[in-house]
């Protein structure tokens, strides 16, 4: 069986009790699920069950997930000045005649909605579709704490997509979160699936499905072939994702926000080994079997593959920056100095630790880029001129 996952060498401190025996009915629902299929299932459906099982599956439990107290930290939670940037490209697309209404997916804490309507006051509505229930919870707690009424109000939350959008799409580290097939190549392709061995999950080998198969042969054409034990991700989510936000959208931009590569770089022969990580207690490894429900598991975006997806369904492509280029754009540093203007001594060293993480090539700045399109609008996005420079 395939050994590419494992922690790393990396120590994972122990769930207690409750969240153990919650992972345990998470796992006896996977085995049942394996059973019903005849003892096997394609990861993609095992990381489906792994995240979004409800009641069960990491987003759909009530657990911490975000900031100190959970898994992993997002950009919103490192500083509201990412909010506030990305609010100054709301202001100014609407100010160009995009439609003043936002459609946020998988809004986490609910902090990128709380941010963005704090510096975009003329938006009229704020659109959450999240697939988790308990998060709706968690952030109209902490929309209704952190807005003042006025705010609070224009927000509501869709069970789906809406019909006839006019407005600004936002997807800030949700494309990384769908479920993915894996494959690896020895010799012929075959896709990695879970099974049960002894009432554990166990890693199995199948014939890819024609989908999976005719998708890395197109990779390996356009970029050559890949040497044997070579294992990497598909994710065949983009094409139905995009179409079915493009039906629903009647004239919008699009910001995918995320961290991933062009397809060369995602498929080179020398990243053999894949990009899914998992997140536990800010820990990070690559074993996606290890305690399923209390971690999160990600694969890194293939920007090619959205993009043509997106194209495809009907959106113009505008471009893609790096993160730290597009908020340098969108006034970080300008905010920044407001900030540091206001406050003593250790409040200017984090707002300057803040800057760094969000925007240096090191830290979040190039690791994660952004995309941006859109559909039956003609507009001006100066931040993802790719010639624009850091400083």
């Amino acid at each position: 069986m395939p050994t590419q996952f494992n922690t790393q060498g990396v120590e994972l401190p122990p769930p207690g009790k409750t969240a153990l025996a919650h992972s345990s009915r998470l796992v006896q629902a996977i085995i049942g699920r394996i059973e019903q299929r005849g003892g096997l299932i394609g990861f993609d459906e095992y990381m489906q069950m792994a995240l979004y099982e409800p009641g069960l599956g990491y987003y759909s439990a009530a657990t911490p997930k975000f900031g100190a107290q959970g898994d992993f930290v997002t950009a919103p939670e490192i500083s509201p000045m990412f909010g506030f940037c990305l609010g100054q490209q709301v202001n100014a697309l609407v100010a160009q005649g995009a439609g003043a209404g936002i459609l946020e997916f998988g809004a986490g804490s609910g902090k990128l909605c709380a941010q963005i309507l704090n510096s975009s006051p003329g938006l009229e509505q704020y659109h959450i579709l999240d697939l988790s229930a308990e998060l709706k919870q968690r952030q109209k707690r902490y929309l209704r704490a952190h807005l003042s009424a006025e705010l609070f109000h224009k927000i509501d939350w869709l069970s789906s997509l809406p019909t006839d959008f006019d407005g600004i799409v936002l997807a800030n580290e949700v494309l990384d979160a769908m479920p993915v097939h894996i494959l690896l190549k020895q010799g012929d392709w075959a896709e990695l699936g879970v099974g049960c061995d002894g009432g554990k999950l166990s890693w199995q080998s199948f014939a890819p499905g024609k989908p999976s198969l005719d998708a890395i042969r197109s990779i390996e054409a356009r970029l050559g072939e890949l040497p044997d034990n070579y294992c990497s991700e598909l994710n065949l989510n983009y094409s139905p994702w995009f179409t079915a936000l493009a039906e629903s959208c009647k004239r919008a931009v699009v910001l995918i926000i995320d961290y991933g590569y062009e397809q060369a770089h995602y498929y080179h022969p020398a990243r053999s080994r894949g990009s899914l990580i998992c997140h536990y207690q800010h820990r990070v490894h690559s074993d996606p079997l290890i305690y399923p429900g209390l971690q999160d598991i990600t694969a890194f975006v293939d920007f090619d593959a959205c993009a043509d997806a997106a194209e495809n369904a009907g959106f113009e492509l505008v471009g893609m920056v790096p993160q730290g280029r597009f908020l340098l754009a969108n006034g970080l540093l300008e905010e920044a100095q407001r900030q540091s203007l206001e406050s003593d001594t250790a409040a200017q060293l984090a707002v300057s630790q803040q800057v760094q993480t969000l925007s240096l090539p090191q830290e979040m700045g190039e690791k994660f880029k952004v995309l941006a399109m859109h559909k039956n609008l003609s507009l001006e996005m100066p931040a993802m001129r790719r010639e624009r420079a850091y400083g």
